[in-house]
């Protein structure tokens, strides 16, 4: 009974240590340029476009909240708009009773929510699908979320906490004892296909890797498979129905304000011809001609795209061009940038030898397998395809949880004195990676 109640409070107060990092880091961002997002003087766009330059991430959540619309790209996140609905009332609320805009105030206690539960999936991963202590589990968390773009993701308002969420829930789930349910896998497939395109196929893998560790029959595999047809025609309905309502209230807004524009401001011309030669530059470089490849770019190289940035920023902020955006069409951030310092390029390499030994210790596992999905999809997308590559590592919570669970194999089953070795090398690279991403962010980030 005793040790219960102690596993409780221990319980609590890493659940309370999550809710303290996220809300400091959120905070953080809330105070970055509170005079201007909070006015009510300026139109949201205007607002947030102006003052918001942070790394590759977008605005449009704090756009949409501010005053709903339509904002994100229907053919790849088709639900997203309408999922950030409940926050942008929320916000309407507040501004009328404040009379301040308290879109960053909303999404900053949000997001301080839900990355805290992501922060207690991926403990209780690791502590009770995995076996670790709690000791061990807390050093692991604190480890990933250490990592560059896993903090950032946890404070930038974007999408990429809401697939990781999903996912490292997705996984939690599938490997538990007999894998999804039906009734938890389709939603979830549903609900993290609305968010973005691609978490369609990773929830997919994730439910498959699970099923099949536990029947091994192929045949029941594609009989399961068939039944995500019905999440998938519901989403493409939807879809259907935003384009042909939402979508075109939408660009007629636009179209109505750029005509407004190009005859109160004699310059607008000359800037929307720039935009798109900028856009129809980008094209030229798809690896294919299709609208689902618009983000895709095969002129950069794989290597060094590896190694500088689906890796290295990732995981450790670069100083020169920090939070720079490589899709500026003015003075854009370099796509490689390259560490001055060789440390930095020895932690990257000490975390990716973590990362294979992990592997070769659960390469038995089953959650292993299961959490291995969307990291084996990401490397095809983003290194094969390219997709997004130019600011691919803010993609890194996507994907990166399987670090933290592939080196808690390691960890579970390496005897002493060599798992003292590994313990003393993750507690320095856990401390260098919020000392180094965080000198550099806070001082960005605070006014």
């Amino acid at each position: 009974m005793e040790r219960n109640s102690s596993n409780r409070i221990y319980v609590f107060l890493i659940v309370l240590l999550g809710v303290c990092i996220f809300g400091a880091l959120n905070y953080i961002v809330v105070l970055h340029n509170p005079e201007t997002w909070t006015s009510l003087r300026y139109g949201a766009w205007t607002a947030f476009h102006k003052g918001f330059n942070f790394s590759g991430f977008d605005q449009f959540t704090y756009v949409i909240v501010s005053k709903w619309r339509p904002l994100f790209e229907m053919y790849r996140h088709p639900m997203l708009a309408l999922m950030i609905w409940p926050m942008s009332w929320a916000n309407a609320q507040l501004t009328d009773y404040f009379h301040v805009n308290c879109a960053i105030y909303v999404v900053a206690v949000t997001y301080t929510i839900v990355s805290t539960i992501s922060w207690w999936l991926l403990f209780s991963i690791l502590r009770k699908r995995v076996g670790l202590s709690m000791e061990l589990s807390l050093l692991l968390v604190l480890f990933y979320f250490g990592l560059a773009y896993v903090m950032l993701a946890s404070c930038m308002p974007d999408h990429m906490i809401w697939t990781q969420f999903l996912l490292i829930l997705s996984i939690y789930l599938a490997s538990g004892r007999g894998g999804m349910k039906l009734w938890q896998a389709l939603p979830l497939y549903f609900i993290a296909t609305g968010v973005t395109l691609t978490n369609s196929v990773k929830v997919w893998l994730i439910d498959m890797a699970a099923a099949y560790h536990g029947t091994g029959s192929l045949k029941r595999l594609f009989r399961r498979s068939l039944l995500y047809v019905i999440p998938t025609l519901i989403i493409g309905g939807i879809y259907l129905w935003e384009t042909n309502t939402l979508v075109v209230e939408e660009q007629s807004y636009q179209k109505h304000m750029r005509e407004r524009t190009l005859e109160r401001d004699s310059t607008a011309k000359a800037r929307f011809e720039r935009d798109s030669i900028f856009r129809a530059k980008r094209m030229g470089k798809q690896a294919y001609d299709n609208q689902l490849f618009e983000y895709t770019d095969n002129t950069i190289d794989r290597g060094p795209l590896l190694v500088e940035n689906f890796f290295g920023e990732g995981f450790i902020l670069h100083p020169e061009h920090l939070m720079e955006d490589p899709n500026l069409k003015k003075n854009p951030r370099p796509v490689i940038v390259h560490y001055r310092d060789w440390w930095n390029y020895v932690a990257e390499g000490a975390i990716l030898v973590l990362f294979l030994g992990g592997i070769i210790y659960g390469r038995k596992k089953r959650l292993l397998w299961i959490a291995m999905m969307p990291f084996i999809f990401d490397v095809f997308l983003h290194i094969g395809m390219r997709f997004a590559a130019t600011d691919l590592y803010i993609m890194t919570a996507h994907w990166a949880y399987i670090i933290p669970i592939a080196i808690a194999f390691m960890l579970k089953e390496m005897k002493k004195p060599g798992r003292n070795v590994i313990d003393t090398i993750l507690v320095v690279l856990t401390l260098f990676l919020w000392w180094h991403n965080l000198s550099l962010l806070v001082p960005y980030l605070l006014p």
